[in-house]
């Protein structure tokens, strides 16, 4: 079994990365554990799980430079987590979800709210247990094994496709469903959701129609951007591009796209005509050179994006140097 490690740079400013007391890391540090299985990361504070467990570091309970072990009620096992600067959710092999407070270090069980949510629409009410989750800014997604997302604890509303999964923005999220299809729902103040306009999305999830035929992958949601990875292996973006988090130049709200007339998956090609700094529809990343990549996997941060590539490319960077493409391992 490969020993995964942990290596952490950047702002460290609360202790996140507990081996020293710099307040920033220009250089890789390595996390003190092993067997990392998933991280998650909040402004102050990231939660690991690691074959011995969770484990939280930086501001907790008050205090900056912490490092603790989480130990769930019952002894039981952690399955998946994710964090904000207030809690982290964490998913258990019996379908619950737990949050344990940050703050002051107390454990709560989010209580049967996809029972209760199917009893009130005349379904069946069995278990449908909670198998992944995701922790935004403002609010927190749970998807459960069924196919149905929540905003917690209330369902979030969209026809009737099974979602497989789920991505949160500092005030927005994205669903993505068995068939390819991406739906948003949340804040559109940036352009985030993906719809053309700025307007809000809280009612019901809307599906993303500029994406409609192309068979979506993954998805993954930053502060208040937005990116998809097609079957085809492009990356689509959109919403606030202030930092260049697009891939796009940063400046006024000017990017013409026409779509291809080929055969297969809908395809387009976007061509510069000013700088961008809301994208309110998705459009496909140009790569330096324009050069042909596949994207196999993509993550956004508050103000970046960073694209994992399958092939063996130069590592470049877009605009104000915040798309970095990484080549496959």
């Amino acid at each position: 079994m490969v020993n995964m490690k942990l290596l952490y740079c950047g702002y460290n400013g609360f202790g996140q990365c507990p081996t020293t007391r710099a307040s920033t890391l220009p250089q890789l540090t390595e996390f003190p554990v092993t067997g990392v299985k998933e991280v998650s990361l909040a402004w102050s504070c990231m939660v690991v799980l690691t074959d011995s467990g969770v484990r939280v570091s930086g501001f907790v309970g008050g205090e900056p430079h912490q490092l603790k072990q989480l130990t769930l009620p019952d002894a039981q096992q952690p399955q998946q987590l994710s964090c904000s600067q207030r809690h982290v959710l964490v998913t258990v092999p019996s379908g619950d979800c737990w949050k344990f407070c940050i703050k002051n270090s107390s454990w709560r069980r989010l209580d049967h709210f996809t029972r209760v949510e199917r009893e009130l629409k005349h379904e069946d009410s069995g278990a449908d247990p909670i198998v992944r989750v995701c922790c935004g800014s403002t609010f927190d997604v749970a998807l459960s094994e069924s196919g149905r997302a929540f905003v917690l604890p209330s369902p979030i509303y969209h026809p009737g496709v099974r979602v497989t999964q789920v991505a949160c923005g500092n005030e927005h999220c994205l669903l993505l469903t068995e068939t390819g299809q991406v739906f948003s729902w949340g804040i559109g103040s940036r352009g985030q959701l993906g719809h053309g306009g700025l307007e809000n999305e809280q009612e019901i999830a809307r599906q993303v129609d500029s994406l409609a035929g192309l068979h979506v992958m993954l998805v993954a949601a930053g502060g208040w951007h937005s990116s998809a990875v097609t079957e085809c292996s492009d990356l689509y973006t959109w919403g606030w591009n202030q930092s260049g988090q697009l891939g796009f130049c940063t400046g006024k709200n000017t990017v013409r796209a026409k779509q291809e007339q080929t055969a297969g998956p809908k395809k387009l090609k976007t061509e510069y005509t000013d700088d961008v700094t809301i994208l309110s529809t998705p459009l496909p990343v140009i790569w330096p050179l324009e050069q042909e990549v596949n994207v196999k996997d993509v993550g956004c941060g508050s103000r970046h994006t960073i694209a994992l590539l399958g092939e063996k490319v130069h590592v470049s960077t877009a605009c104000s140097h915040s798309l970095k493409a990484c080549t496959g391992l």
